[in-house]
């Protein structure tokens, strides 16, 4: 990024910038393409996207010369509310930038590209730990207390409870913190990612796949945790995509530079879809 500077590209900087900033946010974001994205829905105008749920129908026997009763679904909403408007904002003044030694400006933008990626996955950890307490119980404490620890037995039960929620196969995750990795890769079953690899590509922070889950690490799990879901677990929906603008201001003799974005971000069908694993089991 170090040739990319506001001062010297002028006009064409800021569509160049901004196309930096969506490549960053890409590379940086780890738990967007794991959930189910309903930007799509979030039209101006809108405060929030209602994602339409329902019951299901049971058959029944039908007995000779008798009636079959009629059934009956009903739908509800899961409803995802657009009221995070998450912003970075930096001004940078002239003169020092001019004598700086590095691209003090292209720095900034990457950071403030970092920042927001990382947010947006914070936002999302939020949800994933709204698991399901209704029985079967899908907040779990971890088998082997109180080393609290991932062991073969912690992935089978998770299997077992998005199973019994006939949860789809496909579009399982695992996310586990730094300090479970080792355990994870001690697993038998376990395929690393460089092992089978992906013709499609591998998603960002990916270790590999075990019991049809890919796994993948992340920095801001608590030590003592780990999430296994479905992809419709939780529903992200931006109403404004990530948007980076540049001014001048004039007194202060600086450039401003803002990066913002509005979204929000919802557990569905009331935690069902998502396992979290803990101390507590709570």
């Amino acid at each position: 990024m170090a040739e990319i500077s506001y001062t010297e590209l002028s006009a064409t900087a800021q569509s160049l910038v901004a196309s930096v900033v969506q490549e960053t946010l890409k590379q940086k974001g780890i738990l967007l393409p794991t959930i189910t994205d309903y930007s799509s829905f979030a039209v101006k105008g809108a405060k929030d996207v209602s994602i339409p749920r329902r019951t299901q129908f049971a058959a029944a026997n039908k007995a000779e010369n008798t009636n079959l009763t009629s059934q009956e679904i009903t739908f509800s909403t899961d409803t995802i509310a657009l009221n995070l408007h998450k912003a970075i904002y930096a001004s940078l003044e002239r003169a020092p930038d001019m004598q700086s030694n590095v691209n003090a400006q292209a720095e900034m933008i990457q950071e403030m590209a970092n920042e927001l990626a990382l947010q947006m996955d914070k936002d999302i950890i939020v949800q994933l730990r709204l698991a399901s307490a209704a029985a079967p119980d899908h907040r779990v404490q971890f088998a082997n207390t109180p080393t609290n620890t991932i062991q073969q037995t912690d992935l089978l039960e998770a299997r077992r409870l998005m199973n019994i929620q006939k949860i789809a196969m496909q579009d399982r995750v695992l996310i586990v913190p730094p300090d479970q990795e080792k355990a994870m890769l001690l697993i038998s079953d376990f395929v690393r990612a460089d092992s089978y690899g992906n013709a499609g590509g591998l998603m960002n922070g990916e270790l590999g796949r075990i019991y049809g889950m890919t796994v993948i690490m992340h920095t801001e799990l608590a030590a003592a945790e780990f999430f296994a879901y479905h992809k419709s677990h939780v529903a992200f929906a931006s109403q404004i995509s990530p948007s980076f603008d540049t001014d001048k201001d004039l007194k202060a003799v600086a450039d401003e530079f803002l990066l913002h974005t509005v979204y929000g971000v919802k557990v569905l069908d009331s935690g069902k879809r998502g396992i979290l694993f803990n101390a507590a089991g709570a």
